[in-house]
């Protein structure tokens, strides 16, 4: 599957996306990355998802709230939602970036000493 078939899986319940959209996005994604489809795709694929939803959002910063009586519309969310998820493909981008594509996290040695708030009472305090 091609980055462009990737991302139009990933958008296509979103109103208004064109193919025209999709190979721009990926088009400026290799530009900005510096690496092709072949060389790392989730790198280009995560960057063109970024500028997708940066695209989106900056498109939904138009709307609004509406409140009369008892009808109310809220759409005015939306630019925050897509700038969520716009940061989120960045930050998996920048993983695969730096060649790893799965975030880590590193647990605390087990032969570390505790902390006082960590010892129970009997021991007055020494770890």
């Amino acid at each position: 599957m091609t980055v462009e078939e990737r991302l139009k899986t990933r958008l296509k319940k979103v109103p208004g996306v064109t193919e025209t959209d999709l190979a721009e996005w990926v088009a400026e994604s290799v530009a900005e990355s510096g690496f092709t489809e072949e060389e790392n795709p989730n790198a280009v694929l995560y960057l063109a998802l970024a500028i997708a939803y940066e695209t989106i959002a900056g498109d939904a910063a138009r709307y609004f709230s509406y409140v009369d009586g008892e009808e109310s519309v809220d759409k005015s969310m939306i630019f925050a939602n897509y700038m969520k998820m716009a940061a989120q493909a960045r930050k998996q981008y920048r993983g695969y970036l730096r060649g790893r594509g799965a975030s880590q996290t590193h647990l605390r040695r087990a032969d570390e000493s505790k902390r006082v708030s960590d010892c129970d009472e009997d021991s007055a305090g020494t770890p």
